[in-house]
């Protein structure tokens, strides 16, 4: 992993990926699960004194689910609360979201956050408890995503709080978050030897 106190923030590439620098290498940085993994990690600390709290939606969101997902989230409404989902029955398989944690509310899509959290609570992930799923959902819904731009401020505040995450290599899901290119391949590669 690049080394904080060495590294520079290049730019973006594509819309979707940090270019960051250090003495030997360049590194490219998948954006969105770079930044998924240090959102899980900060919903996943209780001592973490930026924990995200409820914000209260302006016009709230209201999701039709399946007739058995409309079940499991009936009978889970006091669970789900306890991931930062306020939500209350709006009909037969409806649901009103009235709020959610303040990382899905500023960025994400909060009716798939919780069509996929009321899935998680069903499914079965390898290695992975149902805290762990729900969780993971809820980071990947209020992470950045592949297009969007980003200021310089923004990349470098991503790139540390990624590398300062408890398992900065891969994603939630394990998926690599980071490409290393060393200077010298670079410069073979463009006959600079």
């Amino acid at each position: 992993m690049p080394r904080r106190r060495d590294l520079r923030v290049v730019g973006q590439i594509a819309s979707g990926y940090i270019l960051v620098d250090e003495p030997l290498a360049a590194w490219v940085v998948d954006q969105h699960v770079a930044h998924e993994r240090a959102l899980l990690d900060r919903l996943t600390d209780p001592e973490d004194d930026q924990m995200p709290t409820i914000q209260s939606l302006l016009i709230p969101e209201v999701v039709e689910l399946s007739p058995q997902d409309a079940a499991e989230a009936a009978d889970s409404l006091e669970e789900l609360s306890v991931y930062g989902f306020d939500v209350e029955p709006f009909g037969k398989d409806s649901f009103r979201i009235n709020g959610v944690i303040s990382t899905l509310a500023e960025r994400g899509d909060v009716g798939g956050a919780f069509r996929e959290a009321v899935t998680a609570m069903r499914g079965t992930a390898p290695g992975m408890s149902r805290e762990e799923r729900i969780l993971a959902t809820i980071a990947c819904h209020s992470a950045v995503k592949l297009g969007d731009r980003l200021s310089q401020e923004e990349m470098e505040a991503l790139i540390k709080e990624w590398l300062t995450s408890r398992y900065p290599a891969t994603c939630p899901h394990g998926r690599s978050i980071c490409y290393r290119m060393e200077h010298k391949d670079i410069a073979r590669k463009l006959d600079r030897h």
